[in-house]
């Protein structure tokens, strides 16, 4: 033994053995955090490149189905993750001359991995990620400790995998009419989505009773989150591809697997803004609500009206979007949409100083088939009971230095800004919904 070598006194022999003790633990506890975590892909001759969107040559970069954008942020500059060969083509010499390299992503993710994991020993549940089967698990718990105003649902439906897409309803009343939608993780790389979603449910529930504004707002709305859109893709990041987006559809005819479920719902579904490629991060699909966690999201959707405000959560950008993604034309309540989105970024920014940008989804770029759209469709307002629902996209932290690596310090002051601007925005909706216009 190592006190026996070191011929150490009785004491000293006790204080050593139960350091020895606290070191072996803290290395289990990080090599099983790690064990959760096995990434087989990885991204050597994969470059990360800022290129200023409006200079010649950028935006057919933009456009190549086997680039990969991760941002474009208010100052006309893309973050594009592409192969580094493909830059050197003659397709793409003005963008070489116009793009700078930010990092080598094998090496950036790497990076990041090291923050991630290992994490300290006994972590509290915020000061971490989590598999599928751990958040699973930590809402039906969560419910069942607050089970007189929580209620778990273990499945809307089944992923292309067969993975359960569960539900979590909250509400201090049963009789309360008007409901909040908040769906999460529809992209499988955005972790910082899901465990938002998370931190807003742990708030609702942990505050009722205690908090008089939440308990309040809980007597008059129902609070529905869709933990997982996207479970297949998501347990894929833990497993295989920490930066993998899409779904994980086996698509006829290709190679490449996986749509992406946040340009396949029936709004405008294949107008731009998406690709008919299969290999393309923006992959539509084979046709509008193709895939079944897009299916199962819409009919959970219907069938739980009146929605009067919906929040697809994503990071990353710190942006709140608002309708329409594929027209520039103003939708007929960009008023009111417009002055929502700007309360909830000032709320925000009270909270920590986080600068959040309020718009509308086609100042960023076009996208056609998203679930913020069609949140806000004639088609999801049929059957609604006389409401047209806010619909809503927000990209969280950060605005690039880590991105979807985001390291999991952030979690909690990251739940903590959204908080406040998640109550206003279901205060000010209750006072003031929005009507079909006919």
């Amino acid at each position: 033994l190592l006190y026996i070598q070191l011929n150490l006194q009785p004491e000293e022999k006790m204080n050593c053995y139960l350091c020895f003790l606290l070191f072996s633990s803290i290395f289990i506890s990080s090599l099983a955090a790690r064990n959760r975590y096995q990434r087989t892909v990885r991204y050597d001759g994969e470059i990360l490149v800022r290129c200023p969107v409006n200079a010649p040559g950028v935006k057919d970069l933009l456009q190549n189905d086997y680039v990969d954008v991760w941002q474009i942020n208010a100052d006309g500059m893309a973050d594009i993750r592409l192969d580094k060969d493909l830059l050197q083509s003659a397709s793409f010499i003005d963008a070489k001359a116009e793009c700078t390299k930010i990092a080598d992503v094998e090496a950036l993710v790497q990076r990041a991995e090291n923050i991630t994991f290992p994490r300290k020993q006994q972590a509290e549940w915020f000061e971490e990620y989590h598999t599928y089967n751990e958040i699973v698990n930590w809402y039906k718990e969560l419910c069942q400790r607050y089970s007189s105003i929580c209620s778990y649902k273990l499945s809307i439906g089944e992923s292309i995998e067969g993975r359960d897409q569960p539900a979590v309803h909250i509400s201090g009343s049963s009789r309360s009419e008007m409901k909040i939608y908040f769906q999460c993780q529809i992209h499988a790389r955005e972790w910082i989505s899901g465990a938002t979603c998370m931190y807003i449910a742990n708030y609702l529930l942990e505050s009722y009773g205690t908090n008089n504004r939440v308990t309040t707002l809980l007597d008059q709305v129902e609070i529905i989150f869709v933990p997982f859109v996207n479970p297949d893709g998501y347990v894929y990041t833990w497993n295989g591809d920490r930066l993998w987006r899409k779904n994980r559809r086996m698509n006829s005819g290709s190679t490449c697997r996986g749509v992406d479920l946040n340009r396949n719902y029936p709004d405008h579904w294949g107008e731009g803004g998406s690709s008919s490629n299969p290999c393309s991060e923006t992959y539509m699909g084979s046709s509008e609500e193709s895939e079944p966690e897009t299916q199962n999201t819409i009919n959970y959707f219907k069938g739980n009206g009146p929605i009067i405000g919906a929040v697809d959560w994503h990071s990353f950008s710190q942006l709140i979007l608002r309708p329409y993604g594929w027209t520039r034309a103003d939708c007929p309540d960009e008023t009111k949409l417009r002055q929502l989105g700007d309360d909830m970024r000032d709320v925000i920014r009270s909270v920590h100083g986080m600068v959040y940008t309020s718009q509308k989804s086609i100042d960023l770029y076009s996208t056609t088939g998203t679930a913020s759209d069609w949140f806000y469709s004639d088609g999801a307002a049929e059957n609604n009971g006389g409401y047209r629902a806010a619909g809503y996209t927000i990209e969280l932290r950060d605005t690039g230095r880590y991105g979807f690596n985001l390291p999991p310090d952030q979690i909690i002051p990251t739940g903590n800004e959204v908080v406040p601007a998640v109550l206003k925005f279901a205060e000010l909706l209750l006072d003031n919904p929005l009507r079909p216009r006919h």
